[in-house]
Parts: C-alpha cells; structure tokens; sequence
C-alpha cells in the first residue's frame, strides 16, 4: 500500500505550493534585473549617440575640406558620408538628429531623444569637436554651445573624449 501511494505521488508531478515557491523566486529574479537592463540599454543608446556624432564630426571636417565649407546632414549624405536615416528625421538608436546651421565656418548637429524613457541626455557636436549634453527629464534639442562638454575630438587620445563629465557638471 506504501508502495502504491508513493508510485502515485511520483506519477503526480509537483505540488501547487512548490510551484508557488518557483514562481516568487523568478519574479524576485526579474524585479532586479529588469531595471538594471533598462539602465544598460539607456547607457548604450547615450554611447552610441556619441560614437554617432564623432563620426559626423570627421566627416564634417572631411566635407569641409572637399567643399570648402561644412554641409548639412542631407549634403552629407548625398555626398556618401553618412547612411540617410541621420539626414531623414528618423531615429537612431532612439536619437533623432538635425542640423541647426552649416555655414562655411560653422555647423553644430543635435542629437536628441525621440522619447524621455529612451535615455537621459541629449547631445550636440560643433565644429571644433566638442560633444556636450544636457541631461533632462524631457528631451529637448540642445542649442549651440549650451550644455557640458564631455571631451573633443582633438583629446580623443587623451581619455577625455567618451568619458562623462561629472554629474557636478550637469547643467
């Protein structure tokens, strides 16, 4: 009879409070690796931004010395320097970018969120390299000039570039 009884518990599968157990354990799991993932695709969207404006100042500089003067996004792409979605409205890795002004000395380019829960910071790049940001809870363009700087082009090798300023900084 014990043999029985113990074949049918086998036979049954697991009980509702293990299931239970299971099932509190994973939500645990996921209540504190949700946020941590959010707050890594949040970061990686920001480092893209700026991997994206390093490479839209080169190729400004590249433009200027073809041209003689800077160029705006849709030049640049038409010129084969950038891919289209940069020059179209569309976003990129949740950043929308626009050219303010290309003039023959100048041209600043805004990176900016297409959504508040997309990152925290918005960016721009101007002629002399300097990428600065501000960071905001909603997303705004950053006009010329304004913002912290986190590093230039010029001091890429000096690990200031890609580097953030200290939250002190932050305007």
């Amino acid at each position: 009879m014990k043999e029985r009884r113990l074949q049918r518990r086998l036979e049954a599968g697991f009980s509702l409070t293990e299931l239970l157990i299971v099932v509190a354990i994973i939500g645990i799991l996921a209540a504190v690796a949700v946020p941590k993932l959010l707050e890594n695709l949040k970061v990686g969207r920001e480092t893209a931004t700026i991997n994206s404006l390093r490479t839209i100042h080169q190729n400004e500089s590249l433009y200027n010395t073809m041209k003689g003067r800077f160029g705006t996004l849709k030049e640049l792409n038409e010129a084969s320097l950038i891919d289209s979605n940069y020059s179209s409205g569309n976003p990129v890795s949740g950043y929308v970018y626009t050219a303010t002004d290309a003039t023959p000395d100048q041209y600043c380019v805004q990176a900016t969120r297409s959504t508040a829960s997309t990152a925290y910071k918005d960016f721009n790049v101007t002629e002399d390299g300097t990428i600065r940001f501000n960071e905001s809870k909603t997303p705004s363009p950053l006009p010329r000039e304004e913002g912290s700087p986190i590093g230039s082009f010029q001091n890429a090798g000096k690990g200031t570039s890609g580097g953030e300023a200290p939250a002190s900084e932050a305007k």
